[in-house]
């Protein structure tokens, strides 16, 4: 057996709880000049990192898939992980919104009821899924990029990416300027994460270069912070500009996120707790079902916890009952895969 990488696991569980932690706090998306938002929106440019960390882990552990098999088993292999769960949990959770009235269709057409599945209608935080399997479809082209001799090419287009989409775009938007995005590379955003995961992971860093990586994600997670503020605060209401995994702060912050987690001797850590590499592994292998089914779990909390008058603006929920959340989540996401028949939809 493969021996995996222990703090690509470490990322995985902690990228996790940070998206649990972005759905405890979705008031951040309606602006009110209250405490609550603020604090709402401290954690939710802490966690910021999830996304583009999950995207660094797919590019870390994918793009070099032909030196472990084939392109036709690396399809069939992305298939039944991620094709088929996120198919069928698109089904169930439409189904269940449905018939607990969070969910109406105005005809019940066929036409509708797929078109619900594929826009993500019936669950915004499956958006994520389409994209991965884009960039699944990509992947027997980036391969390519891993040769040795094609490491100037891949250091290229994340310079390019940062510069003509993560950082040009936002900025001209904050100065008020038509930035024609046609002078961009012919890519998503996001893309740069695949890259940067694979490029990061295959590179050792001097420490000077790491520390000035961990002050340039600090100082990411601040611009974000303070530009959210400032313009929400301006207009009265969320200000969208900086809610964007692909501009620079948040590619910054992931950066330093990513590389202070490679430098930690996990297995050193994990001693001091007794908890074996293997268990994180294992643990880590239940992210993409927890994933799709923490939402789930998080409106039948609700329900049971507004008998005492708990709602998503309390900061008990929006803080201690997140690793509560990721518990029950991690619970029922193992108990599905012992369930002959429905572990081949959760991943």
């Amino acid at each position: 057996m493969k021996k995996r990488t222990l703090y690509f696991d470490v990322l995985n569980i902690a990228a996790c709880l940070a998206v649990i932690s972005l759905h405890h706090n979705t008031i951040v998306h309606t602006y009110s000049d209250s405490l609550t938002w603020k604090s709402a929106l401290v954690v939710q440019v802490v966690a910021y990192w999830c996304v583009p960390v999950f995207l660094m882990l797919t590019g870390a552990t994918l793009m070099n898939y032909r030196e472990k098999y084939d392109t036709k088993t690396f399809f069939k292999k992305r298939f039944l992980r991620a094709v088929v769960p996120f198919f069928a949990w698109s089904a169930i959770v439409l189904i269940w919104k449905v018939a607990t009235g969070q969910y109406t269709f105005e005809t019940g057409s066929i036409q509708e009821v797929i078109n619900a599945m594929l826009n993500n209608k019936m669950e915004s935080i499956y958006w994520y899924f389409p994209f991965l399997f884009s960039v699944y479809l990509l992947m027997p082209l980036l391969s390519w990029l891993t040769e040795p001799k094609h490491r100037p090419t891949l250091r290229y287009v994340i310079l390019a990416m940062f510069i003509l989409q993560s950082t040009i775009i936002p900025l001209t938007k904050l100065a008020g300027i038509s930035w024609n995005s046609s002078f961009a590379l012919p890519f998503n955003s996001y893309l740069i994460f695949v890259f940067l995961g694979y490029f990061l992971s295959t590179c050792d860093l001097d420490k000077k270069t790491r520390y000035w990586l961990y002050a340039s994600g600090a100082a990411g997670a601040v611009i974000r912070y303070v530009a959210i503020f400032v313009l929400s605060t301006r207009d009265g209401a969320k200000n969208t500009l900086f809610f964007n995994y692909g501009y620079f702060p948040s590619v910054m912050l992931a950066v330093g996120v990513f590389v202070w987690a490679k430098q930690v001797d996990w297995e050193r850590v994990l001693a001091k707790i007794h908890v074996t590499p293997q268990r994180v592994a294992k643990i880590s292998s239940y992210s993409l079902g927890i994933y799709l089914t923490h939402k789930i779990v998080m409106y039948y909390e609700l329900e049971w916890l507004g008998q005492w008058g708990v709602t998503n603006r309390d900061v008990f929920w929006r803080t201690i009952w997140i690793p509560v959340t990721y518990l029950i989540a991690l619970a029922l996401v193992a108990l599905l895969k012992k369930i002959p028949g429905v572990r081949r939809i959760v991943p």
